[in-house]
């Protein structure tokens, strides 16, 4: 398949080495809002074909299917439009900042008979899978308490969109899913019960989130950070030992930690996309509107969650909006 790239985003260099590993996948163009933009883009990322508009590449017939990495709040109005422009479409997390949005998008793809999904590539990832096994297996015993940490620090000026929060930006927003929808495909889509705590960014976005989730007899406590470096790592502490995975959403691996012993797994590879490029040509070739694996109620409770915190955020902190 023909992948388009709607955004010169600082991810799409590394989605463009995951469709390159793939196989039969290839990189046909890159859309800025800017010819000029665009054109250095595709120079160097060796892209052979470059437009300086969003609508350009979509009318492009060459393209199969567009990979969506906007900024976040203008997700649905491209994802609708290259629906509309008869593409299947992955759209890079947050899905959407509204459930009601994305659920008219996810109706629009089933009645256009086109394959839609969010990018979360923390679930495709062999250190994931090998982690629900030993998590299914109880190799650690019961799991009471999970904790995740995740720190970006110094990646966003002041006047960068990212601190802005009607814009999609913020701690929470920024990389919620990653907590939320890697701990939905591990324990197989559980009913969360929410809390947060905040710290204000230099705009209307949280810079950094506490957040607690529960769901049956676990605790999980989630902390993430725009300006602060945190040990990025997820910790499942069990009754008989606990499990470390450090940089979860992209980890290559993990150690299992008994009293007395640790054992280590390695599971390296070149792009952290290229599971889930394979996954979306898996679903396309079958005729599948929706991943059977990050699939629609998944990314919906996400949204719903987040919204339900944000909720919290604006109450304490942004009592005007």
């Amino acid at each position: 398949m023909n992948y388009g790239i709607l955004s010169t985003a600082s991810i799409v260099e590394r989605y463009v080495a995951g469709i390159r590993e793939s196989k039969n996948n290839n990189v046909y163009g890159i859309a800025s809002r800017n010819i000029e933009s665009a054109k250095k883009e595709a120079e160097r990322l060796g892209i052979e074909h470059y437009y300086g508009t969003y609508e350009e590449l979509l009318e492009e017939e060459n393209i199969d299917i567009v990979y969506i990495p906007t900024m976040n709040a203008i997700h649905m109005e491209w994802a609708k439009k290259a629906l509309e422009h008869g593409k299947h479409v992955v759209v890079e997390k947050p899905f959407s900042l509204h459930k009601e949005e994305a659920q008219e998008v996810f109706v629009l793809a089933k009645e256009k008979n086109l394959f839609l999904m969010e990018a979360q590539k923390s679930v495709f990832l062999p250190t994931t899978l090998k982690l629900k096994k030993l998590l299914e297996n109880k190799i650690v015993g019961d799991i009471k308490y999970i904790e995740l940490k995740a720190g970006f620090p110094a990646r966003f000026a002041t006047e960068h969109w990212m601190n802005d929060l009607s814009l999609g930006g913020g701690a929470l927003y920024g990389s919620a899913t990653y907590t939320v929808e890697f701990l939905s495909f591990l324990f197989d889509y559980p009913n969360f019960v929410t809390n947060a705590s905040f710290v204000k960014g230099p705009r209307t976005g949280d810079n950094i989130v506490n957040f607690h989730l529960s769901f049956e007899d676990i605790l999980v406590s989630s902390t993430i950070a725009m300006h602060v470096p945190l040990k990025n790592e997820a910790v499942f502490y069990g009754t008989k030992g606990y499990i470390v995975v450090p940089n979860f959403w992209k980890s290559k691996g993990l150690d299992i930690v008994f009293p007395d012993h640790t054992e280590h797994f390695d599971f390296p590879y070149k792009s952290e996309f290229v599971y889930e490029v394979e996954h979306i040509s898996s679903c396309i070739e079958q005729g599948l509107c929706e991943s059977p694996v990050m699939y629609k109620e998944r990314t919906l409770q996400t949204i719903e969650l987040v919204e339900e915190l944000y909720s919290i955020y604006k109450k304490k902190n942004l009592k005007n909006l």
